[in-house]
């Protein structure tokens, strides 16, 4: 049949506008309505960025405030499922961190992988585009943030920790409590998305999401080995202190034998409480990231313009940090968070409750410890163990928990050496611009020559950090020596970019000044 002009122009228009609204387009109508922070008009001073990093880290860690509206020492009496994870994204129970950084983390990576495998159109030259690419991330985390806080409540994850609530009595449901946790939740995530932009308008040192795992890495690390607060066990008359270090000498006694071996014991084993077992395996990670951190290739380069001008580059095993790890966990997290909604709103419609807990999971409290685990189903077999002995009785879930979180950083860590900042192609043209060339290696092979080796660190660096991650969840770390990974790394990272603005300054800082009595 014969179609007549006008229906064919129609028809060819219709794609060409299609094509020409960008996703990053959509985000101008938010722009109004969603506060920034403003790029700096002049160059922020040394000083200046050391005030604005450590106010920054001051003000998250109010962030560990409880939230209004729990009973007092809600934080141990709500039953958590996600209690092995909390470590790595800062989430603290029952308080304004309750959903810690993992909104922001997630759409942090669904908007740089989204850029990186062309998904979207974004060209980062361009201030508006880098602009809106910012917003992008903040709106989605933004967005996500109030799909976690509706989904836990919803949930009922706080309903035995509400005051003056008790669902057994057939009470109303506190409606107004839920709305109130609602608010607070998410005009904390609101703020975060503030202070991490911050970092990344320039105002202080590193990314702001980084900075924040790694002070959180480092209190928390401080906090359960010599953390001085008493604290009442559950469903027990005894209390315990909170650091395991603490706990053990004040029940030290060398004229009790019997009682010197269970206090020892128990600071190695205690559930309820961070214990000793999990402060070794957050040292040993510790030591091994320094350890990693000093394997590195040197390729020896030239200047093109100046003769005898001879020095090398360095390509360190952890190319991409810690963010392939990061990025496994994840996606895992988020995994167990959905499928946790999923269970509990088809739970609470009482659809095929057997079928639910074969298929999809099935959690059962823990009396000792007030935490949901796993015992069967899909989302069982992506969660990790508890103990060695967890471990070696469960080989299945060994083997497919571990296998998921290689290969997630390997395929991170391939990926992100060529879609980062820092891929070969990029780096070979920084080296065409200063004017920089291989030693032996004609202009043309530059690229080829660091593409034979850039992604072949990024991936071994990947590869030796899940390992190293898998390695501690087998026995026993619950996150603590996947965050310990995440926080070092990342304090590296800071560490660097620090000195070489200090010595970019030549050492004129009146912090410096005073501090060194100069």
């Amino acid at each position: 049949m014969c179609q007549s002009p006008m229906t064919r122009t129609h028809r060819g228009i219709r794609p060409r506008l299609l094509t020409l609204v960008r996703l990053l387009d959509l985000i101008k109508f938010f722009l109004p309505i969603l506060p920034e922070v403003e790029l700096p008009d002049e160059k922020i001073s040394f000083d200046e960025r050391i005030i604005f990093t450590v106010g920054s880290g001051i003000i998250f860690l109010f962030g560990q405030l409880p939230l209004f509206g729990l009973v007092s020492g809600a934080e141990y009496k709500v039953v958590d499922p996600f209690f092995s994870v909390r470590s790595i994204f800062a989430m603290e129970k029952a308080s304004l961190l309750e959903l810690g950084l993992l909104p922001l983390i997630t759409a942090g990576f669904l908007w740089q992988l989204a850029a990186g495998l062309k998904l979207i159109k974004v060209n980062f030259n361009l201030r508006q585009d880098r602009e809106l690419f910012q917003s992008g991330q903040k709106l989605t985390a933004l967005f996500l943030s109030i799909v976690y806080s509706a989904g836990l409540i919803y949930s009922g994850y706080y309903d035995n920790v509400i005051q003056k609530y008790d669902p057994l009595n057939g009470d109303s449901a506190p409606l107004g409590t839920y709305v109130l946790l609602f608010l607070q939740i998410n005009a904390w995530s609101f703020i975060l998305t503030l202070l991490v932009d911050v970092f990344d308008k320039g105002y202080a040192f590193g990314s702001g999401i980084l900075c924040f795992l790694t002070l959180q890495t480092a209190t928390t690390l401080v906090r359960d080995l010599v953390g001085l607060e008493v604290t009442p066990l559950l469903n027990s008359n005894r209390v315990e202190s909170y650091g395991a270090l603490i706990n053990l000498v004040r029940n030290f006694s060398i004229f009790n034998l019997s009682q010197l071996n269970s206090s020892i014991v128990n600071a190695f084993t205690r559930l309820q409480l961070p214990n000793l077992n999990q402060f070794y395996i957050s040292l040993l990670t510790i030591l091994a990231i320094i350890g990693l951190q000093n394997y590195r290739i040197e390729l020896p380069i030239r200047s093109t313009k100046v003769r005898g001008m001879n020095n090398v580059y360095p390509i360190r095993l952890l190319y991409t940090g810690a963010l392939p790890v990061l990025f496994a966990y994840t996606v895992i997290v988020n995994f167990q968070i959905f499928g946790f909604f999923l269970v509990t709103i088809l739970n609470k419609f009482g659809i095929a409750p057997v079928l639910i807990d074969s298929l999809l999971g099935k959690f059962n409290a823990e009396i000792t410890t007030n935490n949901l685990v796993l015992k069967s189903g899909i989302l069982y077999y992506f969660s990790n163990s508890t103990s060695l002995l967890q471990s070696l009785l469960s080989p299945i879930k060994t083997v497919v928990y571990s296998v998921s979180v290689v290969l997630l950083s390997v395929w991170f860590a391939n990926k992100w050496s060529y879609i980062s900042g820092s891929s070969p192609r990029d780096i070979s043209k920084q080296f065409k611009e200063q004017g920089i060339s291989i030693t032996g290696k004609r202009d043309i092979s530059i690229t080829k020559e660091l593409s034979r080796v850039i992604p072949v660190a990024a991936v071994s660096g990947g590869f030796a950090l899940a390992v190293l991650a898998v390695g501690g969840e087998f026995l026993g770390g619950l996150g603590k020596g996947i965050s310990t990974i995440i926080g070092v790394s990342s304090a590296f990272g800071i560490l660097e970019e620090f000195m070489i603005e200090y010595q970019q300054t030549g050492g004129n800082s009146q912090f410096s000044s005073a501090f060194g009595g100069q």
